[in-house]
């Protein structure tokens, strides 16, 4: 078992290409997860597990939401010995349940990764995956798929380090006011997809969906905290680029994790 706690601030909470509508925000969450794994046989371990939490966001609380999954993954290991790759599947199941309702759904994960141990410090994850997310609101029913790639340091005995970076095809969820300058181009209405009202984030907001690709690079430094604990701190940004509309998210992280 274990849980975690975390205060991050997140750059254009809102996802808006236009400069008027980019709205910033701190949010705090806290998530529980209980696993439990058996060995199959010498090389193939299952895993499956049920998880937890709320999100907190005091400038915008429509956003605030109570999360609750499962997911199982089989993971087999090829070859003897701790520098032998690993090939494991995933899947989860969550449900997400917001104060703005229309956000309120189901959300389905599959992946695919390979795990590699170059030497006692350096390990790569390589991560194929695809998403489902099934909204009561028409632009929170979105999907896309992903692929990415992890490497991680162990700089000490009790510090690591890990970056990475990867990239998203698919619907991306945006916001816009319409009171701002997007309204005045008529040609984001062609590319605006399941466009619907919302008041998140004051009167004259709307939610919708582009299609576009979304690059993702980040960092964390974590340093362990006695036996069970650790401190990550997390920078993240994402560029999201469409057709006719761009934007870009940056979010900075402090957690902290305890395993019971």
């Amino acid at each position: 078992m274990s849980a975690s706690t975390s205060v991050s601030w997140d750059e254009n909470i809102t996802r808006c290409p236009y400069p008027g509508g980019t709205r910033d925000a701190v949010l705090y969450d806290l998530n529980g997860v209980a696993e439990w794994h058996h060995q199959l046989s010498r090389d193939v371990a299952l895993q499956y597990g049920l998880n937890a939490g709320y999100e907190a966001y005091p400038r915008f609380d429509g956003l605030d939401r109570m999360l609750a999954g499962l997911q199982v993954s089989v993971r087999r290991k090829v070859g003897l010995g701790p520098f032998a790759p690993a090939f494991s599947a995933a899947f989860s199941y969550t449900g997400d349940w917001y104060r703005e309702s229309l956000h309120s759904g189901t959300r389905f994960t599959a992946n695919l990764s390979w795990s590699q141990r170059w030497n006692d410090a350096w390990q790569t994850v390589l991560t194929a995956d695809v998403l489902h997310n099934n909204g009561h609101g028409a632009a929170y029913d979105y999907h896309n798929r992903g692929l990415s790639l992890e490497a991680r340091y162990d700089i000490a005995a009790r510090w690591e380090l890990a970056a990475g970076g990867g990239r998203r095809w698919g619907e991306q969820i945006t916001y816009a006011w319409r009171g701002g300058s997007g309204a005045t181009f008529p040609y984001v209405f062609e590319i605006w997809k399941n466009t619907i009202d919302i008041r998140t984030f004051g009167p004259n907001w709307s939610a919708y969906s582009i299609d576009a690709h979304a690059d993702t690079v980040w960092f964390s430094l974590s340093p362990a905290l006695g036996a069970n604990g650790s401190l990550p701190l997390r920078f993240e940004q994402t560029s999201v680029v469409g057709r006719g509309e761009s934007y870009r998210t940056r979010q900075v992280s402090l957690s902290f994790v305890f395993r019971f």
